[in-house]
C-alpha cells in the first residue's frame, strides 16, 4: 500500500530551500543551523520548566538514576 503525505507549510518551505543545497559543505552547514535552532529551542523550553519550578537541580541528578531503555523480550 502506498502512503501520500500532505506537508504543512513549514515542511514545503523546508523542500523548497533544499534545492539551494550543492555541496556537502553546504548539507553540513544547513546541519549546523538546524541543529541550533532546535538547540535554542530546547534551552528556551528548559529555561521556562526552571523559573516555573518544574525542574530543579535535584531533578536534574534524579536522570543521571534514570534506567530507560526499552526492554526487550529474548525470542
Amino acid at each position: 500500500m502506498e502512503r501520500t503525505y500532505q506537508f504543512n507549510k513549514a515542511q514545503y518551505e523546508i523542500i523548497n530551500m533544499l534545492s539551494c543545497i550543492n555541496s556537502d559543505s553546504d548539507l553540513v552547514a544547513l546541519k549546523d543551523v538546524i541543529v541550533n535552532f532546535l538547540n535554542s529551542r530546547l534551552q528556551t523550553e528548559l529555561d521556562r520548566l526552571w523559573d516555573n519550578g518544574a525542574i530543579s537541580d535535584e531533578t536534574i541528578s534524579s536522570w543521571g538514576d534514570m534506567h530507560l531503555r526499552t526492554a526487550y523480550n529474548d525470542k
